[in-house]
């Protein structure tokens, strides 16, 4: 019978290709942000203009949904029909002002006062790796990746010291996460020695270029033009080494925070194919 339609115009994945396309990125690199295939991000393509009704991609880019008409207003009169369209929507829209308004007092209310939103919130990708990955930043919730809940949900460790990241490394680890803020108090070679045993290495806010410089590695057999991040963004660059040669990513965290922050977890997870201390093909 196959997989039951998605009640959407598109699947959740659809919709991220979508947002992707709307950036103009090319197949090859919806694949990379996505960690598919390029078949993969040719399929979905080929689906979202199919779904959509266009036949190009800038099309499908510029495309918004249509907005509804109720079925009773075809029954009305010309005359009467979009007079009492207004009312009504006036009316609607009254209420839902109403309604938004004593949401935010509310909001307002139950966060001591705080207005801010925290896009972070969100729900995370089931993590093969959870409990085996360990992030190292400052003691300041509004510096992570995700969510304290989040991070916890996703079996990711959060430490605030260069010691405490030493104490739940352990030969179980297959990712280590360091912001650039919290790079200084590192020492360079045990982080390297992370990496030589194939320990997969990401880190925050820091450029592929910088990698020598920042945390004092030297990736090999990585191919790839990966350009310099803004420091005004949230970024990261995730590096490996395997038997079989070496990997590399690098991407934002701010353009799509829910997808982009699962898309680090499945790209960590596929990076650390080899257990700590290395192995076989």
């Amino acid at each position: 019978m196959g997989r039951p339609r998605h009640p959407d115009i598109l699947t959740p994945r659809e919709w991220e290709v979508l947002a992707l396309l709307r950036e103009r990125l090319t197949n090859e690199q919806i694949a990379s942000h996505l960690g598919i295939t390029m078949d993969g991000a040719k399929y979905h393509v080929s689906q979202i203009l199919a779904k959509l009704g266009v036949s190009t991609r800038e099309e499908a880019a510029t495309w918004r949904p249509a907005e509804r008409r109720s079925w009773w207003t075809g029954l009305l009169p010309a005359s009467l029909r979009w007079v009492t369209i207004g009312k009504i929507a006036g009316v609607t829209l009254l209420v839902a002002t109403a309604i938004g308004i004593g949401m935010l007092a509310l909001g307002v209310l139950a966060t001591g006062g705080s207005e801010e939103d925290d896009t972070r919130q969100f729900g995370p990708a089931l993590n093969p790796l959870a409990g085996r990955e360990v992030y190292l930043t400052a003691d300041d919730p509004s510096l992570l990746i995700a969510s304290l809940d989040v991070l916890d949900q996703s079996g990711i460790m959060v430490v605030h010291s260069f010691a405490d990241l030493q104490a739940s490394v352990d030969t179980t680890t297959a990712a280590i996460i360091i912001d650039r803020g919290s790079a200084l108090q590192l020492d360079r070679g045990w982080v390297r020695s992370q990496y030589e045993q194939g320990v997969v290495i990401v880190g925050i806010g820091i450029n592929m270029s910088e990698m020598p410089s920042v945390l004092g590695l030297s990736p090999v057999g990585i191919s790839g033009d990966f350009g310099s991040y803004p420091e005004s963004r949230r970024f990261y660059s995730l590096i490996s080494k395997q038997p079989c040669g070496g990997g590399a990513a690098q991407d934002f965290l701010d353009l799509h925070p829910q997808s982009q922050f699962n898309l680090l977890i499945h790209r960590m997870a596929n990076h650390a194919t080899v257990p700590n201390g290395g192995g076989e093909c």
